[in-house]
């Protein structure tokens, strides 16, 4: 054996080493001694290392290393390989090295070993395999697949054992779970879907027990629903064939599997629409053959599809369209992508001709069709019902023309659309000058604004509104319309106009009013045998008075007493005329504010003088009691019509009451306005139900022949609802019956119809104006000159008209007022009015008559005026001293 020198060697292996080595004390922590390499990493010369301090060669990346390294050097600890230590280089710079610290055992002190590695290489290294890794792992991330690895240790079976190396985060962010949750490859079992779990078990069991490689496609449950996958899995086995290391890639298909469905989806509805649609579709390539028919070829052209297939496409087109039908084809030969439109007659095999429609578009260009495709459709059916529909269309458009009713319909804005040839004569101008026009354009504004609110409330309620108005055509006449404003009805049940009709009732509220008017005679008429019985006791009382005056029966005192006996003898026959004539008068109504209280003590009064004596006339009125807004006249013709029916129907006798009181509305009221009732009753035979339903019809009537018209009661019903009110009955057989008017209260207000007479005015003062009288009777044309000659007035008298005008003229331009009576013979007052007129026009004329209907009067203003008759002399020259006091 070869002998060694011991301390040679040990100085080569220190001189030689191709790590850093430096040998030190490590009670002082003083370095003794430093190999070549030392000095070369370091840069300081031997010199400069041996008794320095080693610890100021080197510090530790982080706290505690230090500590650790000197704890190597006084203690019997080696460590090996350590890494994250720096070392200190001459340029003060700091070079990664590991230790390894050893105690050497040598005489005569134990000394320590630091053998210090470049660790700059292997660092670099490191890092670029760190940076590798880390460039792998953003790849997996970002790949679209999700790549794992698990490798398996020894286990009982194929199943366990198995730990992941690596998992891309997409197969959490598929599963929509975190990754904690995927401990071990065959936990993804548990998301896979019920029904797709036990295919993915036996798949993955039979790939573990000998398979290499297998591929799934099948659902995930995710938190927010469920995505398809594709799982594809390799196996490696060792030598012994067992499973080592099984990798998976993992792709959510869930777009492209929805896009496959949808796609699968939409071919399926594509194939139902050719296969189920009643419009037929062909094939045809560029020789006019059949390529393709779907199944509606059948029902259109009565030939199967198949057989359709390779045929002429032209063969069942009519001889009479054959040359038309195959220039259109070739129009679409020449024009791809253009719709090519027709209409052909087809003949069937059975014989029977259809007309076809047919739209041909050329596509032998696209890879995907390389045909010109026609459709086509059985329109033989439509073209009649056009046929049909045209010429009802024609006959519904001459009966809209030709119906006397105004028609007119308007659009949601209120714009018009059409009307027929009624409106057009009101409208002035022709129906398509009108349309996209509004009522203000075409009509006067205060008519149009009513109009309009009326439409405006139709098309928010929906309901239809009726109304009268008095509307002028342009020849000037003047017309009653009866408008209704209907909602215009969809097929959608919304409103999308209105329709306008208009009827010209002036003929039938003629005969109305003439209706109403010969049942007014005719209540007149009962009531003149009771009426002529009270005038004649009142004649009775003037004449008889008169008498004794003229006789010297009666003197002094008792002569005063007689006299004022008579006077209020012929006051009362005054005011029994006056309202006679005043509920005989022919009037349009006049709503004006009446006290109803008054006005039913007017009429009561009136209605004693005639009434049976055996009926007891009751009148309970409610005091105060607020005005109503009503016609005077009409009302009391309301309140006579129910009185005389409730003396009708108690002809043994009984009790009439007639009482007023404030009300509230109905129910069923369309407003919440507020009404006063007026109330007749009797305890006479009362009605059945069956009668009480029809006795507002007019001519209805229960009396014998003769004994009425069958009017009173519709007048009453008309006059409560021209006034806004409404009729209430009660009734029953041997009951009795009682009527409950209601009529809309009036605003309050001084000025009331029915109430008390006014004081009388005390006598004028003349200055000498004359004045001309004219009166056929000789006995009022002497009252009224002494009347007037008494306060100071001179006076000229006319018998009549003529002589009226003939004194005018000859004393024309002195004459300061004319009073004139309205009925007169050869001329009358009317006529004498338009002679002095025409003489002077600012002449004042005081008309003075008991019935001013004879002839109706001009209009009243500061210079014509009227008195009605009769008159005391001191109202006569009141009023003529007015007269010539006023301004023109």
């Amino acid at each position: 054996m070869l002998a060694i020198d011991q301390t040679e060697l040990a100085h080569a292996l220190f001189e030689e080493s191709g790590d850093a080595l430096f040998l030190l004390d490590p009670d002082t922590d003083t370095l003794l001694e430093v190999s070549p390499v030392a000095q070369k990493m370091t840069g300081y010369a031997r010199g400069e290392l041996v008794g320095t301090s080693a610890a100021a060669l080197f510090r530790f990346e982080s706290a505690g290393g230090l500590h650790r390294l000197k704890g190597a050097f006084t203690e019997s600890v080696v460590f090996h390989g350590q890494d994250g230590f720096l070392l200190r280089t001459k340029g003060d710079a700091w070079v990664p090295v590991s230790l390894t610290v050893s105690r050497l055992h040598v005489a005569p002190k134990p000394l320590g070993l630091i053998t210090a590695r470049d660790d700059r290489e292997r660092r670099s290294a490191l890092a670029q395999a760190r940076r590798v890794e880390a460039e792998l792992r953003t790849v997996l991330t970002n790949a679209p697949a999700a790549l794992w690895s698990a490798e398996r240790a020894p286990g009982p079976d194929a199943f366990s054992g198995w730990q992941f190396r690596y998992v891309s985060p997409l197969m959490a962010r598929i599963a929509g779970r975190g990754a904690e949750q995927l401990d071990h490859p065959f936990r993804w079992a548990e998301l896979v879907h019920p029904a797709d779990r036990d295919a993915y078990r036996a798949a993955l069991r039979d790939l573990l027990a000998g398979g290499t490689e297998s591929e799934q496609l099948y659902r995930v449950q995710t938190g927010d629903g469920t995505r398809w996958v594709t799982d594809r899995l390799q196996v490696v086995r060792d030598a012994g064939g067992r499973p080592v290391r099984l990798d998976g890639c993992l792709v959510d298909v869930t777009d492209r599997r929805r896009t496959e469905d949808a796609l699968r989806q939409s071919e399926e509805r594509f194939r139902a629409l050719v296969e189920k649609s009643r419009d037929g579709i062909l094939l045809v390539d560029e020789g006019g053959r059949v390529r393709y028919a779907s199944p509606a070829a059948r029902a259109v052209l009565g030939v199967a599809p198949d057989a359709l297939t390779g045929t002429d496409a032209f063969a069942q087109v009519h001889s009479d369209d054959l040359a038309v039908a195959r220039r259109r084809f070739a129009r679409a030969l020449a024009r791809p992508g253009e719709d090519v439109v027709a209409t052909y007659r087809f003949r069937t095999p059975a014989g029977e001709v259809r007309l076809v429609e047919l739209n041909a578009v050329n596509r032998l260009a696209d890879p995907s069709v390389r045909a010109v495709v026609v459709n086509f459709r059985d329109v033989t059916e439509r073209e009649a019902s056009a046929r049909a529909l045209a010429k009802q269309h024609e006959l519904l458009a001459g009966l809209f023309a030709s119906v006397p009713d105004l028609l007119v319909y308007k659009d949601r804005a209120g714009l018009f659309l059409g009307g027929n040839a009624a409106f057009e004569e009101l409208a002035g101008r022709p129906v398509r000058e009108l349309v996209g026009r509004h009522c203000k354009d075409v009509f006067p504004q205060e008519w149009a604004e009513r109009l309009r609110a009326a439409e405006d409330r139709v098309m928010a309620t929906g309901e239809t509104l009726r109304g009268k108005e008095r509307v002028t055509y342009p020849d000037g006449s003047e017309v009653l319309l009866d408008v209704a404003v209907a909602p215009l009805v969809g097929e959608d049940g919304a409103t999308d106009g209105l329709i306008l009709v208009g009827r010209d009732v002036t003929a039938q509220e003629r005969l109305e009013e003439q209706l109403r008017q010969a049942h007014k005679m005719e209540a007149v008429g009962r009531l003149a045998g009771g009426i002529a019985h009270d005038f004649n006791n009142l004649l009775t009382v003037v004449l008889g008075n008169l008498e004794l005056i003229r006789t010297g029966a009666a003197k002094g005192p008792d002569a005063d007493d007689l006299l004022a006996a008579t006077e209020r003898a012929a006051r009362q026959a005054a005011d029994l005329t006056k309202q006679m004539l005043g509920f005989a008068r022919r009037q349009p109504l006049r709503a004006a504010v009446v006290d109803l209280n008054a006005l039913a003590r007017e009429a009561i009064g009136l209605l004693r003088r005639t009434i049976d004596p055996r009926i007891t006339v009751t009148f309970e009125p409610t005091e105060p009691l607020p005005s109503v807004a009503a016609d005077p006249v009409q009302v009391q013709q309301v309140l006579m019509n129910l009185c005389l029916n409730a003396r009708d129907a108690m002809p043994d006798g009984g009790t009439l009451t007639v009482r007023t009181e404030c009300a509230v509305p109905r129910a069923d009221a369309p407003d919440r306005r507020e009404f006063v009732k007026l109330s007749v009753a009797d305890t006479g035979q009362g009605m059945s139900a069956d009668v009480r339903a029809k006795i507002f019809d007019p001519f209805f009537t229960t009396k014998e022949v003769g004994k009425g018209t069958g009017l009173g009661l519709a007048v009453v019903y008309g006059v409560a609802t021209a006034h806004g009110g409404h009729v209430d009955v009660w009734s029953a057989p041997g009951a009795g019956s009682r009527f409950d008017v209601y009529l809309p209260r009036a605003p309050a207000t001084d000025e009331l119809t029915g109430g008390a007479p006014r004081a009388a005015a005390p006598r004028p003062k003349a200055a000498g104006e004359t004045v001309l009288v004219a009166d056929d009777e000789p006995a009022v044309r002497d009252l009224a000159r002494a009347g007037l000659e008494m306060v100071g007035f001179r006076v000229l008298v006319a018998a009549d008209g003529v002589e009226a005008v003939d004194a005018f003229r000859a004393a024309r331009g002195t004459v300061a007022a004319v009073v004139l009576d309205v009925g007169m013979p050869r001329m009358s007052g009317r006529q004498a009015f338009d002679a002095i007129r025409a003489l002077d026009p600012n002449a004042k004329v005081l008309f003075a008559s008991g019935y001013t209907d004879a002839a109706p009067l001009p209009a009243l203003n500061a210079t014509t005026r009227a008195l009605q008759k009769p008159y005391i002399p001191r109202q006569l020259a009141t009023a003529v001293a007015d007269l010539i006091a006023a301004r023109a």
